[in-house]
């Protein structure tokens, strides 16, 4: 009984491996390339507040998948979390009407950074990742 079972396991084994798919898929859809690209684009409103001369808005836009990472930039002395939400929110409303979107929703928690740069100057960014529908 033993040798039985081992001999149709065996064959079970040895079919699976003759008749194995090979990597390269024969449907055409597998083949198919997502393009990933991020366009980074710098709004020409800026939503900012008029005492505010070091802060900057950047849009990093995937197409392909709708989404978006929105940085607002400044000095870490200049910095307040309401001025940079509004801010990002301009540009947001901006960036939906320009590009024919209809709604967008939020897919993380927006996050605030402090960090120092080359030249020991504090800076801190507020970061928002969203998503687009039409």
């Amino acid at each position: 009984m033993k040798k039985i079972i081992a001999v149709i396991l065996t064959l079970y084994v040895a079919a699976g491996f003759a008749f194995a798919q090979s990597e390269a898929s024969a449907l055409p859809e597998d083949e198919i390339k997502v393009d990933l690209t991020k366009k980074t684009i710098t709004p020409k409103n800026q939503h900012l507040d008029p005492e505010d001369k070091t802060g900057k808005v950047i849009i990093e836009y995937t197409p392909m998948v709708d989404e978006v990472r929105i940085s607002y930039t400044c000095m870490y002395n200049l910095y307040e979390q309401g001025k940079a939400m509004n801010a990002i929110l301009g540009c947001l409303e901006d960036f939906t009407k320009d590009n024919n979107y209809y709604h967008y929703k939020y897919m993380e928690k927006d996050r605030e950074r402090y960090y120092k740069d080359s030249r020991g100057i504090k800076w801190a960014e507020y970061t928002a990742h969203v998503k687009f529908t039409r």
